[in-house]
């Protein structure tokens, strides 16, 4: 039988054996010598270089090790830098500046609130406001605060986006709302008014602007720029504070005032709610004022009976009588339908659902440059004064 050769070696041809036997015994040496390196790399190198085998490969015809380096994992975005946010639409604005629509990172939608710090007499209204955002934390009725931070010239808010937009939009749309509406929003309002006053706090500027609805129909109460807090016992406090068609007579008449000032403006919003219209009409400020402090107000005769009496009682001139100052309003007629407890741990269904928002709202800001944006981009860095102590603060929704 013939012996079959295939190779050269040293001697001449070699058999297809042998050159079998010689290929296995280098396979060997070779995978030992993989092994041996692999064990002194480990010796040597963290843990984390070993979490994915693949990191380590062997040329197979060299013979050399090839480690690649691990890519880095990309930096969390700091919640307290404008940098971490793209901006979006302008969802509302005034006098105290701007709230826009934003993204912070790559998915959480958020509304942030600017406002320029003018003066040091400013101070105190903006720190109110990051306290009782960070209160807020504690209601589902009330807007909640993600944080505050701050540049040299500007105060931040940042809050949870609430799309379903306000009860100012839905009365521009639909002029004024049903009876089932109206009962479920004021009744979560009396929610959210009671524990702000539970915590010694007063809103002042209660009004459907200022009443925003999730995506679901709850509501939220919103703005606390005008809040007032520390108000213990029978404390009260002074000064002119609101929107002047939902303003207390005892705020007009430049008399001290306390809660009851909310009870007033929540008196309006619910019968705005159900009629389209504020119970006092005029044009004029001047007149305006005078039919607050002196005139009764206007409530339609085809309300709902139990709905004029609670119109009645939330719009009495003398805030020691107003439904609410001392509890009461829940036992009022007009609630007989709410289960409280329900309605308190959100288990009662909203009786509408706000539409989804446009997805142009969504789109990324591209139209002429926001001034304050820009400016925000350059203070960022300052290391200059005009610091409010004690402002910022980071809760845990933008930590996860």
């Amino acid at each position: 039988m013939k012996r079959r050769f295939s190779e050269i070696g040293d001697f001449g041809y070699m058999p297809t054996e042998k050159i079998k036997r010689r290929r296995l015994s280098e396979e060997n040496e070779e995978e030992k010598s993989k092994k041996k390196i692999r064990r002194s790399l480990e010796e040597h190198l963290p843990d984390e270089c070993w979490r994915r085998e693949e990191w380590i490969k062997f040329d197979s015809y060299e013979g050399e090790s090839v480690l690649p380096v691990p890519e880095a994992e990309a930096p969390k975005p700091n919640p307290l830098s404008v940098t971490s946010y793209t901006f979006h639409s302008v969802l509302g604005r005034g006098s105290f500046g701007k709230v826009m629509l934003a993204t912070f990172g790559q998915k959480q939608h958020v509304a942030i609130k600017y406002m320029r710090k003018t003066c040091e007499s400013s101070y105190s209204s903006i720190l109110t406001e990051a306290h009782v955002l960070k209160v807020a934390r504690d209601s589902p009725f009330l807007c909640q605060g993600y944080a505050a931070f701050q540049t040299q010239w500007h105060a931040l808010f940042v809050m949870e986006f609430l799309s379903g937009g306000s009860l100012e939009n839905e009365l521009k749309r639909y002029g004024k709302l049903d009876k089932e509406r109206v009962v479920f929003h004021s009744g979560e309002v009396i929610c959210g008014l009671q524990f702000l006053h539970s915590r010694r706090i007063i809103h002042r500027d209660i009004k459907p602007a200022n009443i925003l609805l999730d995506q679901e129909g709850h509501v939220r109460i919103s703005d606390f720029g005008l809040a007032k807090q520390n108000l213990f016992a029978d404390s009260t406090t002074t000064g002119l504070a609101g929107t002047l068609e939902y303003m207390a007579p005892e705020i007009l008449q430049n008399e001290e005032y306390d809660a009851a000032v909310d009870w007033w403006s929540f008196g309006i919003t619910i019968c705005q709610m159900a009629t389209g219209e504020t119970p006092f009409h005029k044009t004029d400020d001047k007149e305006l004022i005078k039919a607050i402090t002196m005139d009764k107000p206007i409530i339609p005769g085809w309300l709902d009976k139990d709905l004029r009496s609670l119109l009645r009682k939330l719009l009495k001139k003398n805030p020691t009588q107003r439904l609410g100052v001392r509890g009461g309003i829940r036992s009022h007629r007009f609630y007989k339908s709410i289960n409280w407890k329900e309605l308190e741990e959100k288990g009662a269904t909203p009786p509408f659902q706000p539409a989804k928002p446009s997805v142009e709202l969504y789109k990324i800001y591209s139209g002429k440059p926001l001034s304050f944006l820009k400016s925000q981009m350059d203070e960022i860095t300052s290391k200059d004064g005009n610091i409010i102590a004690g402002f910022s603060f980071l809760g845990s929704t933008l930590q996860k």
